[in-house]
């Protein structure tokens, strides 16, 4: 996990959930480890949400790409999938801290 994608112990996060850790305070270990496993399943939900409606995004723009064949409109359809790949593959790096190579995006025909 990035350095600065951790949550400090004592951010309003921290103190409401303090009460709920059996008895460990803000500052403990036990809590700062509850807020980084918590950080890390909200930011897994996210990544796996967003990137599908990114996803399905590219595969609407590619079937209407299909069907308008060699309009001048393509090209700019082109570089919206482009875009659209390339920002899968950031959120999957931000979030993940995954290699940008290794990132893959939405698979494309011809």
């Amino acid at each position: 996990m990035h350095e600065s994608a951790r949550v400090p112990a004592r951010s309003p996060a921290a103190r409401d959930l303090s009460g709920q850790a059996g008895g460990a305070g803000a500052d403990s270990p036990e809590m700062t480890l509850r807020l980084a496993e918590d950080h890390d399943r909200v930011a897994a939900g996210l990544n796996d949400l967003v990137v599908r409606r990114l996803f399905a995004a590219g595969l609407a723009l590619e079937a209407a790409l299909a069907l308008i064949g060699e309009h001048r409109a393509a090209g700019k359809i082109e570089h919206a999938i482009s875009e659209l790949d390339q920002a899968i593959a950031d959120l999957r790096g931000t979030v993940f801290d995954v290699p940008k190579a290794s990132a893959p995006g939405p698979a494309r025909s011809g």
